[in-house]
């Protein structure tokens, strides 16, 4: 009994940690049909539209930015959901989600600062 205690507590990260070796590739495809599947609630601003000058940054440095790093600022910022729900959504560690939003972040900043756009 004690053996599926102890199976049942290690289960769920061995398959985190397998689900974790995925491609960003991979990753960017779960993103695209969670996206999909989910079309009909809105996208925030400034990703959705609006935000004024701001807003048109965010958007033209989404054309400019990895395809992971943009998937997941969409989800965080368009879709309002956290480091944690994006982890579970798409099978990555908080720790690879935080660390592409932060890139993402990052390039916006630099865009905002008055940057290039490529």
């Amino acid at each position: 009994m004690s053996f599926l205690i102890a199976l049942g507590r290690i289960l769920p990260k061995l398959i985190l940690t397998i689900r974790n070796l995925a491609s960003d590739a991979v990753c960017c495809r779960r993103i695209e049909r969670y996206l999909k599947k989910s079309e009909s609630e809105g996208m925030a601003e400034p990703i959705g539209g609006g935000g004024g000058e701001d807003g048109a940054r965010v958007r033209a440095g989404l054309a400019h930015m990895e395809p992971l790093a943009c998937g997941i600022l969409l989800l965080i910022v368009g879709r309002r959901m956290s480091a944690r729900q994006v982890s579970r959504c798409i099978g990555m560690s908080e720790e690879r989600v935080c660390r592409h939003f932060k890139a993402a972040l990052r390039r916006v900043a630099t865009l905002r600062e008055g940057g290039e756009g490529g």
